[in-house]
């Protein structure tokens, strides 16, 4: 079986190559661009795109406007909120998933990024995909053309050697684990010759973000679902009902579940069981109000999940209910002596911590991975209790106590 999944594979990767090569039989026409320009290329997932935002900000810097124009080409999920940063000049939205897809409109992207005649494109992702940031890293057409050397997670030694091929520089990647904060601040430093200090995410909200329904309101946040990709990854919803109770009869809050429209029937299922004050906005905002819910919202609690990176950069108390799979890469966060950590981390540690979410264990349908079945609802309560106790002023918990 996985001799013929390599064989499967191999093809594939060779198809790509050769669908994406018609490309290059196109003729484009030489631009008269005023300004350099310079696509920074990142198509992974929300909570990446957090993280980055501590050396994204360093890139207009190097790039100064007024000689540079910098795209931002990103994940379309992501592309709105990513348009409130003055980090860029311009973004241009990639759907991922239609993209992978031998397609028209895989066909129309490259050839549009291939028509921008950028000088410079930068790939700073350390798990590279072939299928994705590498093939725009190629269409580009960049004189330079510059990535992470990064790691295997996402490709094989073909898939490395060809895409490898395509770039005019490969930025070193340290060997040792280290968080992707930090990894982030590695290839910046190693790009532009400057020391980078890593600090944590910060988003500021203006207040025309905040949601008008909740203003004065007092309430806190759980986040039951995932990024989607990896079965196991969520917190049984019993334990999220039984949670969500413990918090109500201490403070009285009233809960907000919040995510993606995938996570809606979750959402519904936690709320019928904990029988307390909650609404589900699962599916229901856009990233830009989801930031100001998490901004008003005096706790957050979540699976490993980009909401909790947003939670934690607008600067709410928030904890996160950790697995094992990538642990030590993206939670939790290095300590860092002259910032304010605002995520705290919930883990059950086991020997196979690290395992890229390719649990050992056989793990029924509907089922939690072990290391995440394995943190109780006191764990958690632990956790927010002290949080409430410390974070949250007397007061608070005075006008909201039954």
């Amino acid at each position: 079986m996985n001799f013929l999944k390599s064989i499967l594979i191999f093809f594939k990767t060779i198809i790509y190559f050769m669908f994406d090569s018609l490309v290059f039989l196109k003729t484009y026409s030489k631009k008269q661009n005023k300004l350099e320009l310079i696509l920074l290329i990142r198509q992974d997932l929300i909570g990446d795109f957090i993280l980055w935002l501590d050396t994204a900000k360093e890139y207009r810097s190097l790039y100064p406007r007024g000689k540079y124009k910098i795209v931002l080409v990103g994940n379309e999920l992501w592309c709105n909120f990513a348009e409130t940063f003055p980090y860029w000049d311009e973004v241009f939205p990639v759907n991922v998933n239609k993209f992978r897809t031998l397609s028209l409109y895989r066909f129309k992207i490259l050839s549009q990024i291939a028509d921008l005649d950028s000088k410079i494109a930068i790939q700073p992702t350390f798990s590279r995909e072939y299928y994705n940031g590498d093939a725009l890293i190629r269409a580009s057409r960049a004189p330079k053309k510059i990535s992470s050397n990064g790691n295997m997670v996402n490709r094989n030694r073909l898939k490395k050697i060809i895409a490898d091929s395509w770039h005019s520089e490969l930025i070193p990647a340290s060997k040792k684990e280290i968080t992707e904060l930090e990894r982030n601040a590695e290839f910046f430093s190693n790009l532009s010759n400057r020391k980078h200090k890593i600090r944590y995410p910060h988003l500021k909200i203006p207040n025309s973000w905040v949601s008008p329904k909740l203003k004065g309101k007092k309430f806190f946040v759980i986040a039951p679902g995932t990024s989607g990709t990896v079965d196991g990854r969520e917190w049984p919803p019993q334990f999220f009902a039984d949670l969500c109770q413990k918090i109500f009869k201490q403070t009285n809050l009233m809960g907000i579940i919040c995510g993606t429209n995938r996570e809606h029937p979750i959402a519904e299922i936690i709320l019928n069981l904990s029988g307390i004050p909650l609404e589900n906005f699962c599916g229901k905002t856009t990233l830009i109000e989801l930031a100001g819910i998490l901004k008003q919202s005096l706790l957050t609690i979540s699976n490993d999940t980009g909401l909790i990176y947003i939670s934690s950069a607008v600067g709410t108390p928030s904890i996160c209910i950790l697995g094992g799979g990538h642990f030590g890469r993206f939670l939790p966060f290095p300590n860092l002596s002259d910032q304010k950590k605002n995520i705290n981390v919930v883990f059950n540690k086991m020997s196979c911590f690290g395992c890229n979410w390719k649990c050992i264990y056989t793990i029924n349908e509907g089922d939690s991975a072990p290391c995440i079945a394995n943190i109780s609802v006191d764990d958690v309560w632990s956790k927010v209790n002290t949080i409430l106790q410390k974070d949250l002023s007397s007061n608070l918990l005075d006008n909201n106590s039954p």
